[in-house]
Formats: structure tokens, C-alpha cells, sequence
């Protein structure tokens, strides 16, 4: 990568950071706005300086993530003229995004950009020492790779939208990613269990959950079902080998759950 040129909006500056992060580049991020000229430079991928309107430093950096426009051009080796800024460049963006994120949170009609029924999970090669907040620590703890967005608010009992926008910080610094594949939903008919399934469980084939647990990549132990009349509720799994395309229940389980014989039942994996 001998430089970079473009536009904000096409590439975002986290993009950018994290671009140059990752390629350990050193250089100047000269970038063109309409308030003034910013500069931002790196040495090996860690920002060293940045200066921009009248802010110097880290505020620079922070005064040009809440009013992003202009065209950049990054140039490899021109090095900085002096060090204002100490702090790692992911700590740098997360605390960026995050002081943005404060500075909307009171905007009515801001729409939270992650979906509720999408399932986060935390790579291998996601950061380890960012400085995070406390509902950030409580979400980053929460994810197994198998509860969606909605599922950890409500395991949390924290207000949807602000998992979703803890969430969507942590996609933005690398410290979690999204799945691109959701499990299918299994539409089965209820049918009586005489034995092999415990009282509040149901029974579901090996097929179809195995299959469920290579999608979300992790162990599937409750099953969200919608009964035909729209309602739904949740319950643990009990694993049966060659179920077929059945939901199988004791018969006080039945009961419990409202189920009838021969319904037919839209099932999904809950998350752990």
C-alpha cells in the first residue's frame, strides 16, 4: 500500500485507522475539509500526532470523528513533527465512537445500525486490553457467539437500544464481529413423548440442531417456539436421535407450554 486517497463517507475514518493499524504503516493522513486542513500521523500503524482546526492531539483526533468530510491522501513515511498523542490507535477510536455515541444518544430519530436478531461473537484476533465501559464489559461477557442482540438485553436487563449501540461500538474497534449466517427456522409438528425427553423440555433432532450449531459455531441449549397462534415461549432442548420433523413433550409439559398434539410450530435456537 504506497498511499491511500478517497473520500469520507466511502471509507470511514475507522476504517482508515484500522486499515493502517493493521499494516503497521508510517506516514501522514492529510485530509481536506471544509473547516481546514487535519493531519494525523502514524508510525508503524499507532497514531503519534494529530492536529486539526485548533485542537491538537487526541481532541483532534475526537473533533474530526464527530464532523467526518473531506478527501484524505495518506502518505507513507513522512514522519511526525512531534508526539502529542500516547494512547494505542484502538483505544483511540473506541473512545472517539464512543464520545460520538454520546453526543447523538438524544437524537430521536437515530436508528441503531445493528439488527436485534443479529448473534455477535468475539474472534481469535479481537483486541484483549481495550478500556471499556461497564455496560461494554457486561455485553462483551455475555456473548457466546450463540445469543442474539435481543437475547443478551434481555439476559442483561439492559434497554435494547443501548446493547445495540454497545454492540455496534465494539464491531467498529474489532472486539467483536457479527455472523453472516443465520440458523433456519425448523417448522415441526408437536407430537407426545412417552419417555427420553425430561419434564420442561422438548425433543428436537440431532440433524437439525448439529446444523444449528455449526451456523451460530457454538452449543444450542433453548429453542424459541411459536405456537400457531402467534404466541411463543422458550424451553431446553433434549437432543434426539432420529426425531424427525417432530417436537416432542410430556404430556405436563404440554400443558405447561399450551402445545396440542399436531400443532405444527415454527422452532428456532434461543442461545445459551
Amino acid at each position: 500500500m504506497a498511499g491511500v486517497t478517497g473520500t469520507l463517507g466511502l471509507f470511514s475514518l475507522v476504517d482508515l485507522f484500522q486499515l493502517l493499524a493493521a499494516s503497521s504503516r508510517t506516514g501522514r493522513l492529510a485530509v481536506q475539509h471544509p473547516e481546514g486542513p487535519a493531519r494525523v500521523y502514524f508510525e508503524r500503524g499507532r497514531v503519534t500526532h494529530a492536529e486539526f482546526e485548533s485542537f491538537e492531539g487526541e481532541s483532534a483526533v475526537f473533533a474530526l470523528f464527530e464532523d467526518e468530510r473531506g478527501s484524505f491522501e495518506f502518505t507513507v513515511g513522512l514522519p511526525a513533527p512531534r508526539r502529542t498523542v500516547s494512547t494505542s490507535s484502538e483505544n483511540l477510536v473506541l473512545e472517539a465512537l464512543r464520545r460520538l455515541d454520546e453526543h447523538r444518544k438524544d437524537e430521536p430519530e437515530r436508528v441503531p445500525e445493528v439488527s436485534r436478531e443479529a448473534v455477535p461473537y468475539s474472534s481469535d484476533d479481537a483486541p484483549r486490553s481495550l478500556p471499556l465501559r461497564d455496560d461494554e464489559r457486561r455485553v462483551l461477557a455475555a456473548v457466546n457467539g450463540v445469543r442474539s442482540v435481543a437475547r443478551l438485553a434481555s439476559t442483561l436487563e439492559l434497554p435494547l437500544e443501548q446493547v445495540q449501540r454497545v454492540v455496534g461500538r465494539l464491531i467498529h474497534v474489532g472486539a467483536l464481529q457479527l455472523r453472516t449466517r443465520r440458523a433456519r427456522t425448523a417448522q415441526l409438528v408437536v407430537r407426545l413423548a412417552r419417555s427420553g425427553v425430561p419434564g420442561g423440555s422438548v425433543g428436537v433432532d440431532e440433524g437439525i440442531v448439529n446444523n444449528w450449531s455449526r451456523v451460530l459455531g457454538g452449543e444450542v441449549a433453548e429453542v424459541a417456539v411459536r405456537r400457531p397462534d402467534g404466541t411463543a415461549f422458550a424451553a431446553p432442548i433434549t437432543v434426539l436421535v432420529g426425531g424427525g420433523p417432530y417436537l416432542m413433550a410430556l404430556p405436563d409439559t404440554l400443558l405447561r407450554f399450551d402445545l396440542r398434539v399436531d400443532d405444527t410450530v415454527l422452532v428456532k435456537p434461543y442461545g445459551g
